[in-house]
């Protein structure tokens, strides 16, 4: 049986963070571990739910893209000492026909 581990990642049932992700206009949600959200997730007090609730949010729901195991270290670090939050974030998916995913070839202009 897999243990979720709470510090991994988002919490897809929290509906605060659903209501913001929708409000935000965000179009990426990337993280740099292993997992944007923890699985298993909590259950689900409903009859019917997604056993990935923030992927199924974003993806289904919203067109968000997710992304997963980012190095962002050397980013945040010059984002820190130059005292800048924001930045362009390219990333063209690899072209593999019949694949469900794709190594990003991420590039961030600053």
């Amino acid at each position: 049986m897999l243990k979720a581990n709470p510090g991994a990642g988002l919490d897809g049932r929290d509906e605060r963070l659903l209501n913001w992700i929708s409000k935000s206009g965000l179009v990426a949600l990337i993280s740099d571990n292993v997992a944007v959200e923890a699985h298993p997730s909590r259950p689900c007090t409903e009859d019917l739910c997604a056993s990935l609730p923030l992927h199924a949010h974003c993806l289904f729901k919203l067109g968000v893209y997710l992304g997963e195991i980012w190095l962002l270290s050397e980013l945040a670090d010059w984002l820190r000492a130059n005292r800048r939050s924001r930045f362009l974030l390219t990333a063209p998916p690899l072209r593999l026909p019949g694949a469900v995913g794709s190594p990003a070839n991420a590039i961030a202009t600053v």
